[in-house]
């Protein structure tokens, strides 16, 4: 019997075509292709000062926001919603990062205690980690970060800032930060977002729905599209620039019309002008 030789890099699926049938199924076409995943933190202040409107408007902004975000990845994404709210220290709200249209049912938070912003964002850089809440057996996009606070930190915040900043995950990732109101630290926010453009201020209950509805959707559009990351070996900021603008710099190129549409239009009873804590 004659020797039969195969290579098998040469070897097809069309190699084993049955050619009575008019069409051949690839089996491996057949599987769904993977989905990426990407995770969009909310880190939220429940502080004694968001207590009454604030944190009223607060809940009700999240509960309706939570349906306007499903599907805005696409088929091919999962987006999972991360809840972390800080005041006399800190809870995540979500234990793990969950599939947003399985994150329907909304609770509402309370306010009260202070604002240990540091503790949150040691908290947060904690979890921003292929071992923790980034862990995904596919792609992932990197993450969208919303800061929403009406004070000043009461404890010490660098600490935490100092290590959240030198995570791979949160430099590569949208970093927004929502000011409730006057009585606001703007210069620790920009510190947290990393230019000043990031930060946008509410100056009443109206302006606080829109925004809170207006950047979670749209970070989370620009996060879920193009440039999805592997691991953390390959987050360097210089490799994200090298392919094009990074998604913060596509989020800031469309804040400023975001914000001009808003201020503009919104309307409501204003905060009282008070320090927050």
């Amino acid at each position: 019997m004659a020797e039969m030789n195969l290579d098998f890099e040469d070897v097809t699926f069309s190699d084993f075509k049955d050619e009575s049938q008019s069409e051949f199924d690839n089996p491996l076409e057949s599987l769904p292709p993977a989905k990426k995943n990407m995770v969009m933190f909310f880190v939220i202040d429940t502080s004694s000062s968001m207590a009454g409107s604030r944190i009223d408007t607060m809940n009700e902004a999240m509960r309706n926001v939570l349906p306007e975000l499903i599907g805005v990845g696409g088929t091919n994404t999962d987006l999972r919603i991360a809840v972390l709210t800080f005041s006399s220290g800190t809870e995540w709200i979500t234990s793990e990062p969950m599939i947003l249209e399985e994150y329907q049912d909304w609770k509402d938070l309370v306010a009260d205690g202070v604002t240990d912003l540091g503790e949150a964002l040691t908290e947060l850089n904690e979890k921003m980690s292929r071992k923790s809440f980034l862990r995904a057996p596919s792609l992932s996009y990197a993450p969208v970060v919303f800061l929403i606070t009406d004070g000043f930190p009461t404890d010490n915040y660098q600490k935490g800032l100092e290590l959240i900043k030198n995570n791979k995950w949160f430099q590569v990732g949208i970093k927004m930060a929502l000011a409730l109101g006057d009585g606001v630290d703007m210069d620790v926010l920009a510190e947290f977002t990393g230019d000043e453009a990031f930060v946008v201020q509410a100056n009443n209950l109206s302006q606080m729905k829109a925004l809170i509805r207006t950047i979670a959707v749209t970070s989370s559009q620009i996060g879920s599209s193009s440039m999805p990351l592997v691991s953390e070996d390959l987050l360097a900021p210089g490799d994200v620039v090298k392919r094009g603008p990074t998604k913060q710099e596509q989020m800031k190129e469309i804040l400023q019309d975001i914000r001009i549409d808003i201020m503009n239009g919104a309307e409501g009873s204003y905060f009282d002008v008070e320090d927050g804590w």
